[in-house]
């Protein structure tokens, strides 16, 4: 597997106890992953890791091979990834709802016209936006090389994660329009 196959899924903070547990700071909506067996890795893929335990009450986690204090010190401030084939299958997605890794790169499209491109996620209170890359075709003709759309009905039609694409409504465009 490549570099591109894995997501960062948490990152592995300071020591917690003597026995090798250390605090989960989770980026994932998805804290069932982190269950005793499941595996992740670190250094991009590289290397495994599987958890021994794991404490949802205070989000302290515990891996096989580092259950001293000196152990698990190695692992203080390292991310932890997840390859995308597990995450598909471990992780169950409700009626509309998408992975962030299969929004970005998304083309944005108003009446078959592309806008621009989802570069990233942006989580506001309850609800996200979508960071857009304008298209060169608008961005040639003066408009911002960057928009938000909000990621509600208001704004986005249709999504299919298939082909890529995300069917905006002419309120999104309007926004591109008023940047």
């Amino acid at each position: 597997m490549s570099e591109e196959d894995f997501i960062q899924v948490a990152k592995l903070g300071k020591t917690v106890g003597l026995k090798g547990y250390l605090k989960l700071h989770n980026f994932s909506d998805f804290l069932k992953q982190f269950k005793k067996d499941s595996s992740f890795f670190i250094d991009k893929g590289r290397k495994k890791l599987i958890v021994k335990s794991y404490n949802h009450t205070n989000s302290s986690i515990l891996f096989e091979g580092y259950e001293s204090i000196n152990l698990a010190q190695e692992l203080v401030n390292t991310i932890l990834y997840q390859s995308i084939e597990a995450t598909r299958k471990t992780c169950k997605l409700n009626k509309d709802e998408f992975f962030y890794f299969d929004i970005l790169g998304c083309q944005i499209l108003f009446q078959e016209q592309i806008l621009g491109k989802v570069v990233n996620i942006l989580e506001v209170g309850n609800s996200f936006l979508f960071e857009i890359e304008t298209d060169r075709e608008f961005f040639i003709k003066d408009y911002p090389k960057i928009f938000f759309i909000p990621y509600l009905d208001k704004f986005v039609s249709k999504i299919d994660i298939d082909k890529k694409n995300i069917f905006c409504t002419q309120d999104a465009f309007l926004i591109l329009e008023n940047s």
